[in-house]
């Protein structure tokens, strides 16, 4: 289990693409006795079986690719594993909880910052990021895919007792993630040291190789990753950019042929990475693509409220206006591109908003670290008053929490967000209108009438 807590850092991420004119009025309301949640629930039967996206397969080449998913990859030998430094002492460390080496069992801790799979396998790893790479940032030829692994949550540290010369390797274990293995034959060389640690004691790995039968888990520092030369990933849902500079991304469901390109997004896939090139193996339902002319998928997104409701307001008080929303077409993710909010009670209004969802926020991320400029460069949206950051409202732990509107909609959400509206303006009837732009839909206004007693 963690013990501590990693900085939250809100990275709202948007596309620099073309904006949308004119602006819509939402047509859709609640009908009278139906609840919210009864919307939703019809709403998401309503979805139910229908596919999700396009069909769709790609290959691309450029250096780096960048895929960000939950999905995981078999880790068969030769490949390295590739150990981050335990900060601030500079040791690198991995471990295998309930190790078999030979005819003992325990942890197996070994020291290095390159140890090398020569033969077996760790099994089917799960995996938050890949790079497939031609070159290091230095200019430097070095063509590798890069695994970066997934932490199993909610695995807590062994409890074990370790040599006196082995002191640094409790530390390093403190904050390292668990990642979940199944190996098999597996021999790791290139060690500058290694012991086992079982309870009746410890023993000295010599000879620079040792093999493992089996093991549970793989506990490394959080900078570590995986590298070889071939990697298949499978992914329910996967996000790829980066700087494709060849290929490209065909659909027969599509009208006219995509352009290259600069970033997709899709689901069920299986993706062959390589240094330099990226290709579905057989086709995946894409959900979306960023090209130099914008999104490729255009959305439709449909809005339901009780446009009769007034709401009350007591001085220095909150209420909260329900809207329900859905991505319609099943086919295309959804990008909001600005909120806007008008009329006399503006200043009492606030609408939260949420971060992209991991993957897509994890790419964005990951291509702005690695200094990749065009269509896929992601900017941060405004969130200043009278909108909400997550992180501004994540902490109401003993009052009702404000939903938050997605910056990035998968096809075919069904939900609910909040308007807020706050009674911190002078007692009175008031008026506002929230206006929700997308990227690729049509802008939606929310009209919001309210009184504060």
């Amino acid at each position: 289990m963690r013990r501590f807590v990693q900085s939250f850092v809100v990275m709202s991420a948007v596309f620099v693409l073309g904006s949308q004119s004119g602006c819509g009025r939402s047509d859709e309301s609640l009908e009278d006795g139906l609840t919210p949640e009864q919307l939703q629930a019809r709403w998401t039967t309503e979805h139910a079986g229908r596919p999700v996206g396009h069909a769709a397969s790609f290959e691309l080449s450029g250096s780096p690719l960048i895929l960000t998913t939950e999905g995981t990859a078999r880790v068969d030998a030769p490949s390295t594993l590739v150990t981050g430094p335990i900060f601030p002492d500079d040791v690198h460390y991995v471990f295998f909880s309930e190790a078999q080496v030979g005819a003992q069992t325990g942890m197996l801790v070994l020291e290095g910052n390159r140890i090398s799979l020569t033969a077996g396998t760790l099994g089917n790893v799960a995996l938050s990021k890949a790079t497939t790479r031609t070159h290091r940032e230095d200019g430097s030829a070095a063509p590798a895919v890069e695994l970066k692994t997934r932490m199993d949550s909610g695995v807590s540290d062994p409890e074990i007792t370790f040599p006196e010369d082995w002191s640094l390797a409790k530390k390093a274990l403190f904050f390292s993630d668990p990642v979940a293995i199944q190996p098999s034959g597996l021999t790791l060389s290139g060690f500058t040291r290694g012991v086992l640690v079982t309870p009746s004691g410890s023993t000295a790995i010599s000879g620079g190789s040792v093999t493992v039968d089996a093991a549970k888990h793989l506990y490394w520092y959080t900078t570590s990753f995986i590298e070889n030369q071939a990697s298949v990933i499978e992914s329910p849902r996967f996000a790829l950019g980066g700087a494709p500079q060849a290929g490209a991304l065909a659909s027969s469901e599509l009208s006219s042929p995509p352009p290259l390109p600069g970033g997709v997004v899709g689901v069920q896939g299986r993706v062959l990475l390589q240094p330099g090139s990226a290709r579905s193996e057989g086709s995946f339902q894409l959900t979306q693509a960023m090209t130099e002319s914008g999104l490729l998928i255009p959305a439709e997104v449909e809005v339901a409220f009780d446009k009769k409701k007034a709401l009350e307001v007591a001085q220095h008080g909150r209420e909260l206006l329900t809207v329900v929303y859905r991505e319609k077409t099943m086919r295309g993710d959804a990008v909001l591109a600005d909120l806007q909010v008008t009329g006399s009670g503006k200043e009492a209004v606030r609408v939260a908003l949420d971060e992209p969802e991991t993957i897509v926020g994890e790419l964005w991320e990951a291509v702005g670290d690695a200094g990749i400029v065009g269509p896929v460069l992601a900017i941060p949206i405004a969130i200043t008053t009278p909108f909400l950051a997550i992180g501004e409202w994540i902490s109401c732990l003993f009052t009702t929490c404000p939903v938050a509107y997605p910056l990035w909609m998968k096809a075919g959400t069904v939900s609910r967000f909040h308007v807020i509206v706050q009674g911190n303006l002078a007692p009175g009837t008031y008026d506002a209108e929230v206006t929700l732009t997308g990227r690729n839909y049509a802008p939606i206004t929310i009209p919001v009438h309210f009184t504060i007693e």
